[in-house]
């Protein structure tokens, strides 16, 4: 046994490596998806990939999952049942305007912030993945902000 191949400093550098690299992967696999989302056209809203962006996993049904809500904005994910149910259910809890048609844009953006948020937070929880949550955390306030100041 080499004593030189279990040096405390080289091991816990190339540990700290890894997990570095790990976590920009994921930072940049976050800043891919959320600018699709956000540069999303109204053809592209339309298209569905062939895996749930929630949870990733492929062959079965998916469905469209409109972030806003659909009467607030056309930017979807693709999402399987179950995950769709999900999201879905959260923004039946969302501020009582979502409920209805609104001209009011800083209300519509508030709705879109607060999608973004609830589609992070299953995917942290779906994937096992903080980094997802901790971006969702940091927009809260942007959301109670947008909210508060919307007029209908």
């Amino acid at each position: 046994m080499m004593l030189e191949n279990y040096d405390p400093l080289i091991i816990f550098n190339d540990k700290i490596s890894t997990v570095h690299d790990r976590i920009q992967h994921e930072t940049n696999q976050t800043r891919i998806f959320l600018n699709a989302l956000f540069n999303q056209t109204l053809q592209e809203s339309k298209t569905r990939k062939k895996y749930c962006e929630i949870c990733l996993v492929r062959h079965v049904s998916f469905e469209g999952h409109h972030v806003a809500g659909r009467k607030h904005d056309h930017r979807q994910i693709t999402a399987c049942i179950p995950c769709h149910n999900i999201l879905t259910g959260t923004q039946k809890l969302w501020d009582s305007r979502w409920w209805d048609e609104t001209e009011s844009e800083v209300l519509r953006l508030s709705f879109l912030y607060h999608g973004v948020y609830d589609v992070l937070k299953l995917i942290s929880a779906k994937r096992q993945d903080s980094l997802y949550s901790q971006i969702a955390d940091s927009i809260i306030p942007m959301v109670s902000y947008l909210q508060n100041g919307a007029q209908n």
